[in-house]
């Protein structure tokens, strides 16, 4: 891909390359990745009549197209993803942000609307994007973005800052919900690790060899994470205060039965625009 080619033989070049490799939308990810290397959006490649690029661009596109062919995912590339109508800095430290974790924004947003000064706590923070994408659409609510990862709060921290959200989200290195005072809190939400150990060696490349095992790693049934986290809830929770946690299809069942048992009531499930059963909520009873 060395010499210079006009951007529509490249395009097909591209093409070509990413379908070979096994990309799912080799033609959709082609345009990004040229889009990516010219520094022109995705609209300007499909009307064509471009310049050709230059050398240097060129090398930038071989290497965007060699990562992609080894499954590197494209947010990692990009360095950046969309989440809630806002973009957020992503690192091979965090998992992506997904447009199904969405809902569990939603739905913290409605419960976090009824208190005064409400507070919440957002486990397994990651990049950030559930506590900041909350803390946008809340007006006042104070929150604690917590993970264990010290390059992931790292992270955070940088999308905390970036969305002008630092004075009520703090970002906290610690295990699930230690750091946290007793009775202080009206939402614990959470995305947790849900992937049961044995099935995630079947997940796309791009998931199991790129984006870390602490965030999707669940345990033998998916559930490990969500156990400790529903049990140290009851502790933080004040009176009438909540849970909110996003499991994988075919989930949710099994856990509003754990969270019933665990003491919550007025267990509800939530789908997603999939029709997916993804998000289970309940109150401290």
């Amino acid at each position: 891909m060395s010499r210079i080619h006009p951007v529509s033989v490249l395009y097909e070049h591209v093409i070509d390359r990413l379908s070979a490799a096994g990309i799912e939308s080799p033609r959709f990810e082609a345009q990004l990745l040229l889009g990516f290397a010219l520094d022109v959006s995705r609209v300007e490649i499909l009307r064509g009549g471009m310049p050709e690029p230059t050398h240097q661009q060129i090398r930038e596109l071989e290497r965007f197209v060699s990562a992609r062919e080894r499954r590197i995912p494209l947010a990692y590339l990009r360095g950046t993803q969309e989440f809630y109508g806002l973009e957020f800095i992503t690192s091979p430290a965090t998992l992506i942000p997904r447009p199904e974790t969405e809902l569990l924004v939603e739905v913290a947003i409605r419960r976090l609307k009824g208190p005064a000064d409400p507070t919440f706590v957002d486990v397994g923070t990651g990049t950030g994007c559930i506590a900041v994408a909350v803390a946008k659409n809340v007006q006042g609510a104070v929150g604690l973005a917590i993970d264990i990862s010290s390059e992931a709060i790292a992270v955070a921290q940088t999308n905390i800052v970036r969305h002008q959200v630092a004075e009520r989200v703090l970002p906290v290195r610690t295990n699930l919900l230690d750091a946290v005072g007793s009775s202080s809190i009206d939402l614990v939400l959470s995305n947790p690790p849900y992937i049961p150990t044995n099935e995630i060696e079947g997940l796309q490349p791009e998931v199991r060899n790129f984006e870390p095992r602490l965030a999707l790693d669940g345990g033998a049934d998916g559930f490990d994470i969500h156990r400790k986290l529903i049990s140290g809830a009851r502790r933080v929770l004040k009176r009438g205060g909540g849970v909110a946690i996003e499991v994988a299809a075919g989930q949710a069942r099994d856990l509003a039965g754990v969270i019933s048992a665990s003491g919550f009531a007025d267990v509800r499930i939530h789908k997603d625009l999939a029709g997916i059963e993804r998000v289970v909520e309940a109150e401290l009873a």
